[in-house]
C-alpha cells in the first residue's frame, strides 16, 4: 500500500504545472445603448494558474487573475434624460437633463477564477499546439467614472401646474457650463465563457513558454439596475455642485452591459516534474 501510494503521488507530481501569465487586449464592458455608444479600451491582466494533466493531451486548468478594464461612453447629441424627483417643498416633478458633448471615461479592477479544459498535441520535439475552453467567474470592483459635458441644461416640469422651470439656479434649475465630476458605481459578479489557443515552446527541461490568443464573454449584465436615476443628481440647493451618476446602471440609456475581453497572452509554465538524472 505504501509503494502504491508513493507511485500515485509521484505520478501526480509528474502531471502538474504552474503558469504565470500576462495578457493584453480589449478588456471592459460591451454596451448596447439606444441613446449613446460605448467603446472598450485597452486593458490587461496578470495571473497565476495551475494545470493538472489527465494524460499526454488533456488537462484541467484553474487559478486566479487580476484584470484591469476600461471603457468610454458618449451620449448622442440632443438626448434628454428624464427622471422623477421631489423638490425641497415636497412637490413632485419631472427632472430633465439635456447635455452637450457628454462623455465618460470608465475603469475598474476585477478578479477572475478560471476553470478550463485544455487540449494539447505536439507539432515538433520542442513545441505544441494547445486549445482551452471553459468558463470563469468574474468578481469586479467598483467602476470609477470621470464624466464631462460642455453644457448641462437642467429643468423641471411640474405636471400639476403645467409649469416648466429652467432658470432658477438657486433651486437646482439652470445651465452648467464645462461640467466635470467623478463618481463610482457597483458592478455584479458574472459568469464568463472562455476560449484560448496558441503554441508552446520548450525553453528548458521543465520550463516552457505559451504564446496565444484568448477571448472571454459575460452572460449577464455587470451593472446593477438603477432605472429611476438620472445621469446627474438633482440638488435643490443649487447647480454649482451638480454630481454625476454615470450611465452604467441606467436602463433608460444602457440596455445591456456584458463583459468582454480579447487579446494576446504570454504564459511561462513551470513543470513540477524533476529533470532526469536529479
Amino acid at each position: 500500500k505504501i509503494a502504491v501510494g508513493i507511485f500515485l503521488l509521484y505520478s501526480s507530481i509528474q502531471a502538474q504545472e504552474i503558469n504565470v501569465n500576462l495578457s493584453i487586449g480589449q478588456s471592459g464592458i460591451r454596451y448596447e445603448s439606444s441613446l449613446g455608444s460605448g467603446n472598450i479600451k485597452t486593458g490587461g491582466g496578470l495571473g497565476v494558474e495551475y494545470t493538472y494533466f489527465l494524460n499526454n493531451h488533456w488537462g484541467i486548468n484553474t487559478g486566479i487573475d487580476i484584470l484591469y478594464n476600461q471603457n468610454s461612453f458618449e451620449l448622442k447629441e440632443g438626448t434628454t434624460i428624464n427622471s422623477y424627483e421631489v423638490d425641497d417643498q415636497m412637490s413632485a416633478f419631472e427632472y430633465k437633463v439635456t447635455p452637450k458633448n457628454y462623455q465618460e471615461k470608465q475603469h475598474f479592477i476585477s478578479f477572475a477564477i478560471p476553470v478550463l479544459l485544455q487540449y494539447r498535441t505536439s507539432i515538433s520535439s520542442q513545441s505544441q499546439w494547445y486549445f482551452g475552453f471553459g468558463g470563469k467567474v468574474l468578481f469586479p470592483g467598483k467602476q470609477n467614472i470621470k464624466a464631462s459635458a460642455d453644457e448641462l441644461q437642467l429643468s423641471g416640469y411640474y405636471p400639476d401646474t403645467d409649469l416648466e422651470i429652467d432658470n432658477l439656479p438657486s433651486h437646482g434649475f439652470g445651465t452648467v457650463n464645462d461640467w466635470k465630476d467623478e463618481s463610482s458605481v457597483d458592478l455584479k459578479p458574472a459568469l464568463l465563457a472562455s476560449l484560448e489557443t496558441g503554441l508552446t515552446f520548450k525553453l528548458k527541461e521543465n520550463m516552457q513558454i505559451y504564446t496565444g490568443i484568448f477571448a472571454d464573454y459575460g452572460f449577464s449584465d455587470l451593472a446593477k439596475n438603477a432605472e429611476n436615476t438620472n445621469i446627474v443628481l438633482y440638488d435643490p440647493n443649487g447647480i454649482e455642485n451638480t454630481q454625476g451618476n454615470g450611465v452604467s446602471g441606467n436602463k433608460m440609456i444602457v440596455q445591456k452591459s456584458n463583459y468582454f475581453s480579447a487579446g494576446v497572452q504570454i504564459k511561462v509554465g513551470f513543470s513540477l516534474k524533476k529533470p532526469k538524472g536529479k
